[in-house]
């Protein structure tokens, strides 16, 4: 888990957005049309214009408009806390705090055009984060201790045939002192009679953003790019049991380090330098210097999944791994396992637990020297060290109106918590509730 996350929300904003996703779903929504018997007459004319309408090719059941399909909310809290040696909250020579507190509302919309071959899926996620750890002007100047984001991200899918579907994803990001622009493009086919999915997708994302110094200034604009290629492969081995494999490669070039991440350096003296009635006198002195990466990493992840139903007790099991390895020389494995378990009807249960294991990369340190040369790459970044993660969640939902019921679309809450404890000495508790709609 980041000291900082990159999606974004804002609570009026939020509520906003979710009045808003309503209207459009009423406003999109096919108007209910009154039934009549007709007339004899009326019936052979409409006998003639449903021929008229097979010869022509036209299809009279098509709808007039766009509809809306589906509609989902969720809120998100996150509680995290610990402490860090790349946090400048705190002594200089750290550990300093990662306390953060994010409030994340999140809304997303289907809308399946008139051409009923074209869909759309808007999501927009804001961040209100709560935290001075993480920025470097924040930490040192106390100026401000909340920082809002968004993002808007959309996905359009286009059905080629009864066989393919080719997607389109673009969006953008906005927070204090960031911007994100992304697009991609992907394809996936079913075959074997629809028991095997072959999916694919390449996704671009430039980040611009300013480079911080740990003392408290902005030294320029700078930028990072990030090219993704995916594939994954689904395959139906029995009625009741389903596996996946997927891999992806991430190539990034640019600023890596993050702007708000600092290393202490050991021999700098601590007090007794110039006093800037900015800052707090501890970092008057140049005891603190910015991480440094390489330019360039070629990031890998292999990820294997089994899904087992069982019909009797109407429970479900999924297990997944993933390896993850770099040329930073990080090499990390996870393992995630869940239960689900229908209670009726209209409920059930998710248990989950995570487990994730990292040895972290060969330049991570806890301080560096005057002396260190500039060119040598260092980072205390808690992110890259070596840990151990476990993260046990529990999720809940209820369905106000069940799936395939006999009239309208499937209608549910849902209520989850989930508790991440790392050996490095950061913990999260997050919360969530959401909602969501088919029509």
């Amino acid at each position: 888990m980041a000291t900082r996350r990159r999606q974004a929300v804002v609570v009026p904003v939020a509520t906003e957005l979710g009045i808003f996703g309503l209207a459009l779903a009423l406003i999109w929504a096919p108007a209910p049309q009154p039934h009549a018997t007709p007339a004899p007459a009326e019936a052979e004319s409409a006998d003639a214009s449903a021929v008229d309408a097979a010869i022509l090719g036209e299809n009279e059941e098509a709808p007039k408009r766009a509809t809306v399909e589906q509609v989902r909310a969720k809120l998100t809290f996150y509680d995290q806390y610990g402490r860090g040696y790349q946090s400048k909250a705190g002594p200089p020579e750290g550990p300093g705090s990662e306390r953060l507190q994010v409030v994340q509302p999140a809304a997303s919309l289907r809308i399946r055009q008139r051409n009923q071959a074209i869909s759309h899926t808007l999501t927009t996620v804001f961040d209100v984060v709560s935290a001075a750890s993480p920025d470097a002007l924040d930490a040192v100047s106390q100026a401000s201790r909340y920082n809002e984001a968004g993002t808007l991200d959309v996905t359009t899918a286009i059905d080629t045939s009864d066989r393919d579907t080719l997607s389109f994803r673009y969006g953008v990001h906005v927070e204090e002192h960031w911007r994100t622009g992304f697009g991609g493009i992907g394809y996936s086919g079913s075959f074997n009679e629809e028991n095997t999915v072959v999916s694919t997708s390449v996704n671009v994302i430039v980040d611009y953003f300013d480079d911080l110094h740990p003392r408290g200034w902005n030294d320029e604009q700078t930028y990072r790019f990030s090219l993704n290629d995916n594939l994954s492969l689904v395959q139906v081995l029995s009625p009741t049991t389903i596996a996946m494999l997927s891999y992806g490669i991430t190539f990034q070039q640019g600023t890596l380090e993050n702007g708000w991440n600092s290393i202490y350096i050991a021999d700098a003296p601590t007090y007794g330098c110039f006093d800037s009635p900015d800052q707090r006198a501890e970092y008057d002195c140049v005891n603190r210097r910015r991480e440094n990466l390489p330019r360039k990493r070629i990031r890998h992840a292999v990820a294997a999944q089994l899904g087992q139903h069982l019909p009797r007790s109407r429970t479900t099991l999924k297990a997944r791994y993933r390896h993850y390895r770099d040329d930073f020389k990080l090499r990390a494995h996870t393992l995630d396992t869940w239960v689900y378990q229908w209670l009726g009807r209209r409920v059930y249960l998710r248990a989950g637990y995570r487990f994730h294991r990292q040895q972290g990369n060969d330049f991570w340190r806890r301080s560096v020297l005057q002396s260190t040369p500039t060119d040598s790459f260092f980072t205390a970044d808690s992110d890259l060290a070596r840990f151990d993660a476990h993260q046990p969640s529990i999720k809940g939902v209820v369905y106000l109106r069940p799936p395939q019921a006999a009239s309208g679309g499937a209608s549910s809450f849902d209520l989850g918590f989930s508790r991440y404890i790392r050996t490095n000495d950061l913990h999260a508790n997050v919360f969530s509730l959401g909602y969501a709609q088919t029509f």
